[in-house]
């Protein structure tokens, strides 16, 4: 059976005197000087009418409304962009960092700035790229290395002599994703083009594809396959990290469910393929490439992933061994692992928690309250998908209102759609709620 909901999912709603495991209640009326004392100031504005809540237009104002479409937490890039050709195949990061000097304003580390190019279904080497704060930041990288070779000196990364030049964010996203076909890229802007007929190969069909991200996790786990993954370990895990900071998130009509899932599954695989290496208790020392600091940024990266969900930012943090204190530097909501169904829409950066669940609490009863005025048939039909999903009731019923489709049919929908889907259905059950206050 469904547990029920605990009341200190809600302690600063209502008075502390509700009964452990009961499930909260949002009582109309006015609210006692105890329990506005323990409220945010922004909760207490808003339950600041006689009855202890706002209509409708106040409920769902943008000012006050606390959830956001995760994706809309991104947007493109216009940093300054430099390109490095003809790199040693075992580059590392820091040897590109400190060739470009201590002067030079790249992006700061967990913008993760540097993007060494992995043809990821062979893991070879290519070349990289680095961004910069600005494109004057750029140019002046360039000039930096181009008046070095007036004076004869040349520009070596290792042992090789390389090629400094001057790129964009479109470069660099055709190289990062090549095998993103009818995209034509405007700087980070994807621009997808009409399908040609007779011509699939030139229909977009997404930006990376489900072999890139098998052939990523693969490498790690079977390096023998390629030498290229065995001599330099760490690339398919610096692959995903570029993968992540740089796919155009915020084209969620372009990024279905399924495509997500199969980036957010190579990640997990991938976290918890380099967790287990440096904790084998045969590996007396990091090697080097294989690093704790490499596991951080590639946890932190998935982290801030403005693509992925709640939930899987939760399952992403249990794979990576991060206590609940260190969630909140993510803008996890408490009970994030609560958020089963919630695909798209995630905490508002800034909304006091109270406020959040207050909404969640509202929520979670009207939809309870819903399916208790529906036949008997539908009930009973409610209850068992409820238990079959073993749906906790934190968000209510709010799952069977959303009425999603079940895989593969929900994996083909966009993610704009999910959303649009997730805030209509929210809308609905707000306006039932305050629309007669």
């Amino acid at each position: 059976m469904a547990q029920a909901v605990p009341a200190a999912t809600s302690q600063a709603l209502v008075l502390p005197t509700i009964p452990q495991g009961q499930i909260v209640k949002v009582l109309p009326g006015p609210v006692p000087e105890e329990i506005r004392a323990i409220r945010s100031d922004k909760l207490n504005e808003l339950t600041s009418g006689n009855n202890g809540m706002p209509d409708a237009s106040a409920a769902l104002h943008p000012d006050n409304f606390p959830f956001i479409e995760g994706y809309a937490l991104s947007g493109p890039f216009n940093h300054g962009v430099v390109k490095i050709k003809n790199i040693p195949f075992n580059s590392r990061r820091t040897e590109i960092i400190a060739f470009l000097g201590r002067n030079s304003r790249i992006l700061n580390d967990t913008d993760e700035p540097v993007h060494i190019i992995m043809e990821r279904v062979t893991s070879k080497t290519q070349d990289a790229y680095v961004e910069f704060l600005t494109f004057a930041d750029a140019v002046k990288a360039v000039e930096r290395h181009n008046e070095m070779q007036k004076k004869g000196r040349q520009t070596r990364l290792g042992d090789r002599t390389v090629e400094v030049e001057l790129s964009s964010q479109g470069a660099l996203m055709r190289d990062l994703f090549p095998f993103a076909s009818g995209v034509f890229w405007n700087g980070s802007i994807p621009q997808i083009q009409e399908p040609v007929e007779d011509q699939p190969w030139k229909t977009f069909k997404g930006f990376v594809t489900e072999e890139e991200m098998t052939m990523l996790v693969k490498f790690v786990e079977a390096p023998g396959r390629s030498p290229f993954a065995r001599d330099c370990n760490q690339r398919p895990f610096e692959s995903m990290i570029s993968t992540l900071k740089k796919l155009p998130w915020f084209a969620a009509e372009y990024i279905t469910i399924r495509q997500r899932a199969v980036i957010y599954n190579a990640a997990m695989g991938l976290i918890g393929l380099l967790r287990r290496s440096l904790e084998d208790p045969r590996r007396e020392r990091e090697d080097g490439n294989l690093t704790t600091q490499l596991l951080k940024r590639l946890c932190t990266a998935a982290m801030l992933c403005p693509g992925f969900s709640v939930m899987q930012k939760d399952n992403i943090a249990y794979a990576a061994g991060w206590g609940d204190a260190k969630l909140s530097q993510f803008n996890q909501p408490r009970f994030a692992d609560l958020w089963t169904h919630q695909h798209i829409l995630v905490a508002k950066p800034g909304v006091p928690i109270d406020v959040l669940e207050w909404y969640i609490a509202v929520i979670r009863e009207e939809t309870t309250r819903y399916v208790g005025t529906q036949s008997l048939a539908a009930r009973r039909n409610a209850f068992q998908w409820r238990d079959a999903l073993q749906d906790r009731g934190y968000f209510g019923f709010l799952w069977a209102e959303l009425d999603l489709p079940e895989a593969p049919e929900l994996g083909k929908m966009s993610l704009k759609e999910v959303a649009m889907r997730e805030i209509a259905t929210i809308e609905g059950v707000l306006t039932r709620v305050f629309s007669g206050i």
